[in-house]
């Protein structure tokens, strides 16, 4: 009489071990105009989401909370009832083309709201795979710092310009917030605006605008 063969059984995933599993190489991709970062293909979170919670375990509700020319910003709120959760976050989008530009600034808070389950947290992490090493451009060589006045009066004119189209259609809610956040105006000085910004922290501003824009205009 033949043997039986041994069936072996194997354990089901728990819902951390989906959502802390590394996303695949294809929801990766290099964004050409932020060198060296990579952008994560919005249908890869949702289908991550949908593996580890089920179709209709959990909902996103997106609010424009604002709807310049420059930029819309969509204020995006992630519930899940069988854990309990429910996470804010706010996601922005300057595409010319209105409706890509709702969409992608909802997709953008989305995946941020993801990103504090585990979804896609390998691509913000110091070990990044090494998919998105290959998948990314070679990272930029270091700039040298302006090297006579004439530099330093430039990088300080293009800095400010790009300040502006971020922020000035928003000036008084942006300089209010800097204020009490102490990056102008500070040691009882006054008058400072935006434009006022040292480089360090016109940078943080600039490389999250949505963010810093939500928060002025909820401030």
């Amino acid at each position: 009489m033949a043997a039986k063969k041994k069936t072996t059984s194997t354990a089901k995933p728990t819902v951390e071990e989906i959502l802390n599993r590394d996303l695949p190489k294809a929801a990766l991709k290099p964004l050409a105009h932020k060198q060296g970062m990579t952008a994560i293909t919005p249908i890869y979170v949702t289908d991550r989401m949908n593996e580890a919670f089920g179709l209709g375990g959990w909902q996103f509700e997106p609010e424009v909370i604002n709807d310049s020319d420059k930029m819309v910003i969509v204020r995006g709120v992630l519930t899940i009832p069988s854990i309990n959760a429910r996470i804010v976050q706010f996601g922005g989008n300057d595409n010319r083309d209105r409706g890509d530009a709702y969409k992608g600034a909802a997709t953008d808070a989305l995946t941020k709201c993801c990103s504090y389950l585990g979804v896609g947290a390998h691509v913000w992490r110091n070990n990044e795979p090494s998919e998105v090493e290959s998948a990314s451009p070679a990272p930029a060589k270091p700039r040298s710092k302006p090297n006579s006045a004439s530099q330093r009066k430039k990088a300080e004119f293009d800095r400010v310009s790009e300040l502006e189209q971020t922020l000035e259609k928003h000036e008084e809610a942006a300089n209010k917030l800097l204020t009490e956040i102490g990056w102008i105006n500070e040691d009882g000085k006054t008058g400072q605006t935006f434009r006022d910004l040292n480089e360090k922290a016109a940078k943080e501003v600039l490389d999250r605008p949505a963010d810093f824009l939500a928060k002025a205009l909820a401030a």
